[in-house]
């Protein structure tokens, strides 16, 4: 079946057409009423050395070590280990810590810039999120250098580019939504139509296969004085009737009219 065949089926079941857009058209509704918008915060920051008398401007200055350590800060950020404290401190949000080209395998990168990004229900807690993400890399910072004993001249430390404030409103979750019942919506809406034509146009051919074989009964014939109408040609016998019995008639008689003298004297008698 290509797709001109469904487009006539879908004409020719234009009710059972009709019944599914409007519950795809009811389904999408109700998709973008519950699932509701979310913010997103985004915070940058810069691995830089620390200012002393040898370095004025941070800025300035870029090396293979601020690559490296932001590299590092990517991958311990993204480890299982610690995005699961995320959640045991409060973080409710969709988290994700990328290098410099939004990439979250470090070692395809080579950039001092660590993105935090975080989508959460509200406002306040995409806030809260990347704050505390930020705090996890400076503090992972501050603990690998006390730990290899750098002197305050040599440290490196976090500045923000773009500091962890500020949330935007993002449909990206209702379109996503809408974009995958819409769809799914469809293609069931369609593959039920065709399975309901299919289902209909077999019932309908049982049955005039069953009407086909079925024998047609013989039209009985009209009766004729209270008899069916050539009786005797299926093999009965008209009802046997004895002949009727007619009156006898009479014999004619010859009635004699008296004669009286006096018209025998008269000459004759006077019919």
């Amino acid at each position: 079946m290509d797709a001109l065949d469904i487009l006539r089926v879908l004409r020719r079941r234009w009710k059972f057409t009709a019944l599914a857009g409007a519950v795809l058209v009811v389904l999408v509704g109700a998709v973008v009423f519950l699932v509701p918008q979310q913010y997103k915060v985004t915070a940058i920051s810069l691995v830089t050395p620390a200012s002393s008398q040898d370095v004025q401007n941070p800025y300035s200055v870029a090396g293979q070590a601020q690559s490296q350590m932001a590299a590092l800060l990517v991958t311990v950020l993204t480890s299982p280990a610690v995005t699961e404290g995320y959640a045991d401190k409060g973080a409710t949000g969709t988290i994700e810590v990328t290098n410099a080209n939004g990439s979250s395998d470090s070692a395809t990168t080579d950039s001092p810039f660590i993105t935090i990004t975080v989508t959460d229900k509200s406002a306040n807690g995409a806030v809260q999120g990347a704050q505390l993400v930020r705090q996890r890399a400076l503090d992972e910072l501050k603990n690998r250098q006390d730990a290899a004993k750098v002197t305050d001249a040599q440290r490196l430390i976090l500045t923000d580019v773009l500091p962890a404030a500020n949330p935007t409103t993002t449909r990206a979750s209702q379109y996503r939504a809408i974009g995958l019942v819409a769809a799914l919506g469809l293609v069931l809406g369609v593959l039920g139509v065709v399975i309901a034509d299919r289902v209909i146009a077999r019932r309908a051919k049982q049955e005039t296969a069953e009407a086909e074989e079925k024998p047609v009964p013989a039209k009985a014939a009209e009766p004729v004085n209270g008899k069916a109408k050539d009786e005797h040609r299926q093999g009965v016998l008209p009802e046997f009737r004895a002949p009727t019995k007619l009156p006898a008639s009479e014999p004619p008689t010859i009635k004699f009219s008296p004669v009286r003298s006096d018209e025998k004297q008269g000459g004759g008698s006077r019919r």
